[in-house]
């Protein structure tokens, strides 16, 4: 019968996608199923016109009238065991980092790929479109570093990372960052709470062990996350 599948649409700016990917391990590791559970990563770039040179302006400055919303994420992070670095963080743009995580399902190391980059992004406050930062993250990880540097200097993977948006605002009505997709049934918005995670595994893992892969979403959660519209979180 294979596994079941969770899609999940993240960007690595995103701080909510950092604290709900821990929140969803925590509720992995209480499911008794765990594996028998798929996780599908894809890409979600909010900010496709950065360069890969690091913005003249921090991230404090960049996010100078959200003070309090900074205050709340930093709770968040804290609860789950993240560390947000908002003063050393270097805003800068993510496709190079995002096609290499692409490159990483070839090896199936998606998703300590994208925890690497988030902990560099977030914690180390490093700039992930440096491709010094990238080769180190893809020896820790176990990438073949000659075949990441062979594949940043073409375009593969670009389309990619642009069809992942479309589909997932075209088809699935995405308006915000972290989100899962849970059996192609149940979609969650953004970070929510543990609790919340586990028991929809839970619900979709029945769900799909009874009636197979589902053909529609019929149910939605809302969390909270980075909004694809550039006004901030929801």
């Amino acid at each position: 019968m294979g596994k079941m599948k969770i899609d999940i649409w993240a960007d690595i700016a995103c701080p909510y996608c950092y604290v709900g990917k821990k929140k969803l391990e925590a509720a992995l590791q209480a499911f008794p199923h765990a594996d028998q559970i798929e996780l599908v990563w894809h890409s979600y770039e909010l900010n496709p016109d950065l360069k890969n040179e690091p913005l003249n302006s921090t991230y404090l400055d960049y996010y100078k009238d959200k003070q309090e919303e900074l205050n709340e994420l930093q709770k968040l992070a804290q609860a789950t065991g993240i560390r947000f670095n908002f003063e050393n963080l270097v805003i800068t743009s993510t496709s190079d980092a995002l096609r290499t995580i692409k490159l990483a399902r070839k090896y199936h190391l998606e998703g300590n790929t994208f925890e690497a980059f988030f902990f560099a992004y977030f914690t180390e406050g490093k700039c992930i479109s440096d491709r010094e930062v990238i080769k180190e993250i893809a020896l820790n990880v176990g990438l073949p570093v000659e075949e990441l540097m062979t594949m940043l200097d073409g375009n593969e993977f670009l389309t990619e990372l642009t069809e992942d948006i479309r589909y997932s605002e075209d088809q699935l009505n995405l308006e915000y960052i972290p989100f899962y997709l849970f059996n192609n049934k149940t979609i969650i918005q953004g970070s929510i709470s543990g609790d919340v995670y586990l028991e929809t595994l839970k619900k979709t893992f029945d769900d799909w062990k009874s009636n197979g892969v589902s053909t529609q979403t019929d149910h939605s959660v809302k969390g909270i996350g980075c909004s694809i519209d550039g006004k901030g979180c929801r």
